[in-house]
């Protein structure tokens, strides 16, 4: 499996429309766009913010408490990562 590159779906990711960006991550996940669509929208985060909470839970080299220092200074990114969480538990 190849590794995503998450610096370049972040830098793509602010001249995206919503509807091409939902469509990206479902690819990345189960999620179909309506799924994706509804949780972006239920914790209001950007595209851009949501790419930086995909990319720090990426980092293989971080500790969760780290990961969850730095999340939680993302404008609603814990929002979003609860709203992730609970699509996938």
């Amino acid at each position: 499996m190849s590794s995503i590159n998450w610096n370049k779906i972040a830098n793509e990711a602010a001249s995206q429309t919503d509807f091409e960006f939902n469509k990206q991550i479902a690819s990345l996940t189960n999620l179909n766009i309506t799924e994706v669509d509804t949780f972006i929208q239920e914790s209001n985060i950007t595209n851009a913010n949501a790419i930086k909470v995909l990319k720090i839970i990426n980092n293989a080299t971080d500790n969760n408490n780290s990961k969850a220092t730095a999340i939680s200074t993302i404008e609603n990114g814990v929002n979003f990562l609860v709203k992730l969480a609970s699509k996938i538990v």
